[in-house]
């Protein structure tokens, strides 16, 4: 490590492991939970409501440790939370390769949830801050594309072993997971580092205004309380949290209902993986260059065409081609749930308090993706199918990005007054 650390600048190291950190805990062992649905409550007998629940488990635990982020990190710093992340991820996967009924999935739905706050997004974002300080969006996007390359990878691998007619064939598939999760973490934990020498990279104040990408001095927390567009930010997130959840839930169980086959729905899978794997570092450069209002409507956008797709769908040669422009479309606004949040936050309120704000916005996105899950199937009861729930997702995305635009108003013009103050400071 000496070596790797004398030849070349040790962020570059850091990136790869945030980059492997991401892989396993949003990509190999997060991405494809629809593949397990019918087999596991088929072969132990749970109804799908009930089972769907175990999701919404560890987005209620994502919620819980999610406002507690920012004070674990300070206390304990990053390479311990990440320790006992990937430890909670671990058990989580053996609990749930040797469960027998619903209430093992849900205590590891419990442990995953815990374990993806320390070792997803989120705590990715937070090691690429303190690593670097211009381009945050293209790190950041590179970071989060291992979501697509891992899940790509485990559709692959998972899907033949789940379905190869033995009823406890995912069984195995766990078994893979926890293996692979395993190698990968030793890995993490042998080159991590808690900060660059001398300390995080800190954002300084601002001579003119700053190029889009990068960080700014920002809010204190104390005043973000105070400001009517965070808690509004806060709403929103919400909201499409528990729109992409329940449409990302239900799609794989939807085409099965449909007849669609499950070679092709295992193909549709490795597809979205690998467009997910471009979209995120594709909405890092985009951030970049023309700035948070058009990235994110871009994503909101291929939200709304997925949910029309999605309502439409038939089993068809048509059908088909629908339901792969669909998943493409899914994985281009996916980044909304995930790299959009660290860019939001970084954006609207800085660096000031970045920590505290993203634990919130993280929370609330959780307990969106808590909702999701039960909500679809709630809706599949309701109406006899699912096609109900992807047009009140498609309102409920129109009505997202006509707020987001007053939201971005409001924040732009406060931003603009905190950089004006510290330019006339600076002079």
């Amino acid at each position: 490590m000496k070596l790797i650390k004398s030849r070349l600048d040790y962020k570059w190291v850091v990136l790869v492991v945030c980059f492997l950190m991401e892989f396993i805990s949003l990509g190999f062992c997060s991405s494809n939970p629809g593949l397990f649905t019918v087999p596991v409550t088929e072969a132990l007998h749970i109804d799908r409501l009930v089972y769907t629940y175990h999701g919404s488990i560890r987005y209620a635990t994502q919620v819980l440790v999610a406002l507690t982020f920012g004070s674990l990190v300070n206390r304990f710093g990053i390479k311990k939370m990440v320790f006992a992340g990937l430890a909670a991820m671990i058990s989580a996967t053996v609990l749930r390769m040797i469960g027998t009924n619903v209430l093992h999935f849900y205590l590891a739905s419990a442990l995953h949830g815990f374990g993806i706050v320390f070792v997803g997004s989120t705590m990715a974002g937070t090691i690429v801050r303190r690593w670097f300080k211009e381009d945050i969006g293209k790190y950041t996007g590179i970071v989060m594309s291992a979501n697509g390359v891992g899940g790509a990878i485990a559709a692959q691998i998972i899907s033949p072993i789940i379905n190869n007619g033995e009823t406890f064939g995912y069984r195995k598939a766990y078994f893979l997971m926890t293996a692979v999760n395993v190698v990968i973490s030793i890995v993490i934990l042998s080159f991590l580092r808690d900060k660059p020498a001398g300390g995080p990279v800190i954002a300084g104040k601002q001579k003119k205004q700053p190029k889009k990408g990068v960080m700014w001095t920002g809010i204190e927390y104390s005043a973000v309380k105070k400001k009517g567009y965070f808690y509004l930010t806060a709403a929103l997130i919400f909201l499409t949290g528990i729109s992409i959840q329940s449409i990302g839930s239900i799609t794989i169980v939807y085409m099965t209902d449909l007849g669609i086959t499950p070679a092709f729905i295992a193909t549709a899978s490795t597809v979205g993986s690998l467009v997910l794997t471009v979209s995120k570092f594709a909405v890092g450069m985009t951030y970049d260059k023309w700035g948070l209002r058009v990235t994110l409507l871009l994503c909101q956008l291929a939200a709304l065409t997925t949910f029309v797709l999605k309502g439409l769908l038939i089993n068809s040669t048509f059908g088909l081609v629908m339901a792969m422009t669909a998943t493409v479309c899914s994985s281009l606004a996916a980044p909304m749930e995930t790299v959009m949040l660290t860019l939001i936050t970084n954006d609207l309120f800085g660096s000031a308090s970045y920590n505290k704000v993203l634990g919130v916005f993280l929370a609330m996105n959780s307990l969106g993706l808590c909702l999701g899950s039960p909500l679809g199937e709630m809706l599949r009861k309701l109406t006899g199918d699912y096609r109900s729930c992807f047009w009140l997702f498609a309102v409920v995305m129109l009505i997202v990005i006509v707020i987001y635009q007053f939201v971005l108003n409001t924040a732009n013009k406060a931003k603009a007054a905190v950089l004006a103050a510290e330019t006339q400071e600076a002079v």
